[in-house]
């Protein structure tokens, strides 16, 4: 297998490759001139695919000439062990672009996702208001590990705070700064993980994160409790006693709440499309079935209702983060107990 491997820094001598994947930097203008050039070197018919994560691959597409042969293919980190390959169809791709990209995708062993163009699609979408409520909860009094534990009781594989330390504070911090307009209105958004970040604290790299490592064992560090009792009083956020089950809704409901709005825009093609994604890419039980699978087993009611309660009950903060998706509402009124689009 590594005899098959080459590498190399020159542009044409991938020009007669079939298939061509882009990894650099998460950020546009970069992506973009890698796909200006290889427009200008590739073969025609080759298949443009980009691995970003969250940008907009109709952005990456429309500078070039053939934004029929652009896709994207997101796979997940590691590469090499998830099964999840998010495939991203752009406006223009063409039927025969995207047939081939999921035939390639079970042919090397993947579990391929259908997905179209939204800001980081359908995996890195739902995760922002998750991993942003558990932020939160973190300024308003909770600790990160009674914030995980709370997850990994479910049965995730990790908690969310454990997760963006693995995946990078610094990578988490470089998403949010692609859209940071969006989040502009709330001067507490994410706040905890953008003072890391200032900090070097990028996880498990620098051996500082959320938390404090020795290789991969992961300690408490109150460190980060004092940052976050610090930041909660620059913004005027009480701090009060958190309870498992606000974390269980907050982060949970939050999560669902977007995959139903995802449903509902035509980005996933199915509520069980979105629980592909959740438990092949993020380590969400299978055993749960997905988040779209657990809403339904809790009661589309209990979901809305929640959502409606911590609207109401946190104040500016929920009135600003807790809007139910209508398709939720729609549901709810007639008296569905399966997350379809009506």
């Amino acid at each position: 297998r590594m005899r098959l491997l080459q590498g190399t820094l020159n542009y044409a001598d991938i020009a007669d490759a079939d298939l061509v994947i882009e990894a650099v930097a998460e950020k546009l203008e970069i992506k973009q001139q890698v796909f200006r050039t290889l427009d200008e070197v590739c073969k025609p018919g080759a298949i443009l695919a980009t691995n970003t994560s969250s940008l907009d691959v109709d952005e990456i597409a429309a500078v070039t000439r053939r934004p029929q042969d652009v896709i994207g293919l997101h796979f997940f980190s590691p590469a090499n062990v998830m099964r999840l390959l998010e495939v991203v169809r752009g406006a223009a791709t063409a039927p025969d672009v995207l047939a081939t990209t999921l035939k390639l995708a079970k042919r090397i062993g993947k579990v391929p996702v259908v997905s179209r163009v939204c800001f980081g699609f359908i995996g890195n979408r739902m995760l922002e208001p998750y991993a942003r409520e558990a932020h939160r909860m973190v300024l308003e009094g909770a600790t990160p590990a009674r914030v995980d534990g709370v997850l990994t009781d479910l049965g995730l594989n990790m908690g969310v705070l454990s997760m963006l330390d693995l995946s990078g504070i610094d990578v988490n911090f470089l998403v949010r700064e692609a859209n940071r307009a969006a989040f502009a209105h709330d001067p507490s958004y994410n706040r905890v993980g953008d003072e890391l970040y200032v900090l070097g604290r990028y996880g498990q790299k620098t051996g500082r994160g959320f938390y404090l490592y020795e290789g991969r064992k992961r300690q408490d560090d109150y460190e980060v409790v004092a940052l976050a009792e610090r930041l909660a009083g620059e913004l005027h956020v009480q701090r009060r006693p958190i309870s498992d089950q606000e974390i269980h809704d907050r982060c949970l409901f939050m999560l669902i709440n977007e995959g139903i709005q995802l449903l509902d825009e035509g980005i996933a093609l199915r509520a069980g499309d979105i629980d592909l994604v959740w438990t092949n890419g993020y380590g969400f039980p299978s055993w749960v079935g997905g988040p779209m699978h657990y809403a339904e087993q809790l009661g589309l009611y209990k979901v809305l209702a929640g959502i409606c309660q911590y609207r109401d009950s946190l104040g500016d903060y929920g009135r600003m983060w807790f809007q139910p998706a209508p398709l939720l509402e729609r549901l709810v009124a007639a008296g569905k107990t399966r997350i379809e689009k009506i």
